[in-house]
């Protein structure tokens, strides 16, 4: 690694020979070598990258928040606070900010300055997708030579003009109008030398049958997992004799990860599951350590120093960064920098704007270079005390007095909250909502988003709350269990605080589930009456396997505990065998890949927490295909805390729309 002293001489190498136009870079160049001044590390760091950048006429108008204007106010000596600012040429941009010349009122000269990218709410550095040119009827003709239907839909090439021109971004359509499809056209209009695709393990044969409409097979590689093969099972794999490879499992495993034409095919398919099987977190800083990291990244060495695309799909799964496969997906970026990453969601906000910030972050969004910022201005963040920093504050302080708490004086405690603020590691606490509108603005340009209303030729929802009242014996129980719960914890730790909310997760929402199935087996009846086919949506096996016992050989089962084969053979019966007339599916498992158009209706025996995945399991009936209005049916019990749940989740999914706008809105 470089040395301040070598970098400086480095940037001083470049303002001796500079002849370009860039303004702020003439201008440093004064400052060195006729006013004599030193460089600041500002001023290195722009002029590292951004030496060979000439100014770029932009003349955009951007909206500013509220501190960044008061802050112009006090810079630019305004009688007023400026609320927008015209970008008049970008010069170069920094981490944090772009260098820009700008104006706060048209009469002025423009002011060259460094514009923070959180202060930037309407992006200035994009051009209109519209404007790309692809030629989709060579798409058209190699669908319908095969199916005459088979056409791209115009809201589909859109999204691929959308896709080519923005390189990193998010396909926000609702679930069940093609995303995948537009992808899969992107991905080949791109001339990409290779293309990875992540996604559920559910959804690799779906993205390769997508690929097969434009593409030959060959070019198609679905990667499997190693770590749970046996010894044997790998030798076979790799083609030696059961026991006479001569090489240990930990052999076998690299080699089978690292065998294959898959390396050399233009379109992988790999399911979020096994990334970090073919994916090496060293952290080494030699040359050597870091090509024997590549070496052992199989996926890595597959898009780097090539012109790769990344296609990340259902990436709201990714709204946690600290799972495993968050790391990997973002460590992949960042080391193998790809050309384009592709995000594809139908759901882009799970819970909260803060689960946003981590799909933003996987893109490089510039709203993601302060995190501290956008828990403070879009998720209502609080600081509190770190876990123990209280008590460890407190603790000093009082063995620095060498008294108890309670032989303070009034003056020693004020002095002792004042310690404690003073030193006590805080944290952010942010899981609220604020300035959604503003992080509307600010992100609508790395999204394209259209409902099925925008599309216009799908039958209607009809969305239904159905409320129940308990009896008075299922109040009873309901009360008992809480009571039961709260004596049993306390018996164990007297001085334990309860939370009865909690308890909604554990003990409430599984009676509630199970107390439920009688009234969705009334309704699926009543349903069936009228109906062929109907979808009854779970979240615990125990209710799942309940209601199939109930309907026995008249129902299919999806859940987690199948089989891909199983899950297939049920998906293709309840499709095709008219005998089946009821699909009990869990609502994480059949939420994505499946198209369930031969039933109009599900209904919900219970339903999740994240607001997300209900929509996404709608949405198996009502997507493209699709010609009868179709029936969802909520089921609530007045008065118990799965209301206090619904509440929730329909405040949440207020949260979404409020932030990802229409298309039509934009």
């Amino acid at each position: 690694m470089a040395s301040k002293i070598d970098t400086t001489q480095q940037v001083l190498d470049i303002l001796s020979q500079y002849t370009g136009t860039n303004p702020y870079i003439k201008m440093v160049k004064k400052k060195v070598y006729y006013d004599r001044q030193p460089l600041n590390d500002i001023q290195i760091d722009f002029i590292l990258r951004n030496k060979d950048v000439e100014p770029v006429p932009i003349n955009k108008i951007t909206k500013i928040p509220a501190w960044y204007g008061e802050n112009r106010k006090e810079a630019w000596k305004t009688e007023f606070v400026p609320e927008k600012i015209k970008i008049v040429t970008y010069l170069g941009e920094t981490d944090m900010s772009y260098c820009c010349e700008v104006k706060y009122r048209q009469s002025v000269d423009p002011k060259m300055c460094f514009v923070p990218k959180k202060a930037v709410i309407n992006n200035f550095f994009v051009s209109d997708y519209h404007n790309v040119n692809v030629d989709f009827q060579r798409y058209d003709n190699l669908s319908t030579a095969i199916d005459p239907n088979r056409k791209l839909r115009e809201h589909q090439k859109e999204a691929v003009k959308f896709l080519l021109n923005r390189k990193r971004c998010i396909l926000a359509d609702d679930m069940g109008l093609g995303k995948t499809t537009s992808l899969s056209v992107a991905a080949i209009e791109g001339n990409f030398d290779s293309v990875l695709i992540i996604c559920p393990a559910s959804l690799k044969t779906t993205w390769r049958d997508e690929l097969l409409w434009y593409v030959p097979e060959k070019d198609i590689t679905i990667v499997e997992g190693f770590n749970e093969m046996k010894k044997g099972e790998l030798e076979a794999f790799l083609g030696y004799s059961e026991g006479k490879s001569g090489k240990k499992k930990e052999e076998l495993l690299t080699e089978a990860k690292n065998k294959g034409k898959w390396q050399f095919n233009r379109f992988v398919i790999i399911n979020y599951d096994i990334l970090d099987e073919f994916y090496d977190f060293s952290r080494a800083r030699s040359d050597e350590g870091k090509q024997k990291a590549l070496e052992n990244s199989p996926i890595l060495k597959y898009i780097y120093n090539r012109k790769s695309c990344l296609i990340i799909d259902e990436g709201h799964r990714l709204s946690n960064n600290t799972s495993t496969r968050y790391k990997v997906i973002k460590n992949l970026i960042k080391k193998g920098n790809p050309d384009s990453v592709y995000i594809s969601t139908g759901t882009p906000i799970t819970n909260n704007p803060l689960n946003f910030f981590y799909v933003l972050n996987l893109i490089e969004n510039a709203i993601t270079s302060d995190i501290n910022y956008y828990k403070r201005q879009y998720c209502d963040a609080k600081e509190i005390f770190a876990k123990g920093e209280w008590q460890r504050c407190a603790d000093n302080f009082l063995k620095f007095k060498r008294k108890e708490y309670k032989d303070l004086t009034p003056k020693e405690k004020d002095e002792m909250k004042e310690y404690i603020n003073k030193y006590a590691k805080k944290i952010l606490l942010a899981d609220g909502y604020s300035n959604l509108d503003e992080l509307k603005e600010l992100v609508s340009h790395i999204y394209l988003r259209r409902t099925k209303e925008d599309i216009g030729d799908l039958p209607k929802k009809n969305v239904h709350e159905l409320y129940y009242v308990l009896t008075p014996e299922q109040q009873l129980e309901y009360n008992r269990l809480w009571e039961e719960y709260e004596k049993a914890q306390l018996e164990e730790n007297p001085d334990k605080v309860l939370n009865q909310d909690l308890l909604e997760g554990a003990i409430y929402r599984k009676y509630i589930s199970n107390i439920m199935v009688p009234k969705t087996i009334a309704l699926c009846d009543k349903i069936l009456e009228t109906e062929d086919k109907v979808i009854i949506a779970t979240c615990y096996d125990e209710e799942l396997y309940t209601l199939k016992n109930h309907y026995g050989d008249s129902a299919v089962i999806y859940n987690g505990k199948c089989t891909p084969k199983e899950k297939d053979k049920n998906k293709n019966e309840f499709i095709n065998n008219p005998n089946i007339k009821v699909m009990v599916a869990n609502i994480m498992s059949a939420g994505v890949g499946l198209t369930l158009i031969v039933s109009k209706s599900i209904v919900y025996n219970n339903i999740s927490f994240v607001a997300g995945d209900d929509r996404q399991m709608e949405d198996r009936v009502y997507r493209i295909g699709q010609t009868r209005d179709v029936d969802i049916y909520y089921q609530i019990f007045k008065d118990t805390q799965y209301e206090h749940m619904w509440n929730i989740v329909l405040r949440k999914q207020l949260i979404s729309d409020t932030v990802i706008k229409k298309e039509s809105e934009k």
